[in-house]
């Protein structure tokens, strides 16, 4: 992978600022750094300060694995032209197949009598998926291999492994790769970029709309093209953004100001 911060990296970023491009941006561990308890995840001032600057020059969006309603409150007082939760499977706008969460409570009776008695497993019903946590487990391995068994035989499943975290989706529920094609289409722009740092990532980065890819951290093998050495260079990335994009519309100090109060 390239990365983006660097010289060829960067006739990327200009790209990106020139044909005023899609930003979509994960969450947790890319816009907000992981954390023990995922109640707690929080984006730096930093963070939210540029975002909400690139934000009033790109059309800026967040796709997360969390339920909806909880990035809007993350969120709050960010002009985001859109905010889409559950992987994809929750855009905010149109309606959402009401047989996908019929299937997630069937699943979630099953999945918590089997995992009742693993210690340190946290069952998180999202109505539209499940996600079985387990950061706070004594032997990781040995939760893992519990929930795996757990889940294993749930009809028409889509199992995917995250940051300690086991997540269960049905097949039909859209994928964060549907969702950019979605926000493409319904802003009237046939490009995008996203950024984000987990498997779940994955399908974004492979998305035929997504012509900028950038993970964030040890990628090992990712479809991404650019990469991020970790969480915290996401601010790096925003400044350079908001700098060439503000350059290019000769926007001038007024920008630059709004940069160094971001930290820049």
């Amino acid at each position: 992978m390239i990365p983006i911060l660097s010289r060829d990296g960067r006739a990327a970023v200009e790209d990106v600022a020139r044909n005023r491009t899609l930003l979509a941006f994960d969450f947790d561990g890319t816009l907000a750094p992981i954390v023990p308890d995922r109640a707690s995840a929080a984006m730096r001032d930093s963070t939210r300060a540029l975002l909400r600057t690139a934000a009033l020059l790109y059309p800026c969006a967040v796709v997360s694995g969390r339920p909806r309603r909880d990035v809007v409150a993350r969120t709050e007082g960010i002009p985001l032209v859109a905010i889409v939760g559950n992987h994809g499977a929750e855009p905010g706008f149109g309606p959402v197949d009401r047989r996908i969460a019929g299937r997630v409570a069937t699943w979630r009776s099953a999945v918590a009598a089997r995992i009742a008695a693993v210690p340190g497993v946290d069952l998180e019903d999202k109505r539209l998926s499940l996600a079985l946590h387990y950061r706070g487990a004594r032997s990781r391995p040995a939760a893992l291999h519990a929930i795996l068994a757990a889940v294993a035989d749930l009809e028409g499943a889509r199992i995917f492994a995250g940051d300690a975290v086991v997540n269960v989706v049905p097949v039909e529920a859209p994928t964060k790769g549907d969702a950019m094609r979605f926000l493409c289409e319904r802003l009237g722009t046939r490009v995008a970029a996203y950024v984000g740092d987990d498997t779940t990532d994955e399908e974004a980065f492979q998305s035929d709309v997504v012509h900028v890819a950038i993970h964030v951290g040890p990628s090992g093998a990712s479809a991404a093209r650019f990469s991020l050495p970790m969480q915290d260079a996401v601010d790096d990335l925003l400044r350079l953004l908001v700098a060439i994009r503000a350059r290019q519309e000769g926007l001038g100090e007024r920008w630059e100001g709004l940069v160094r109060a971001a930290g820049g």
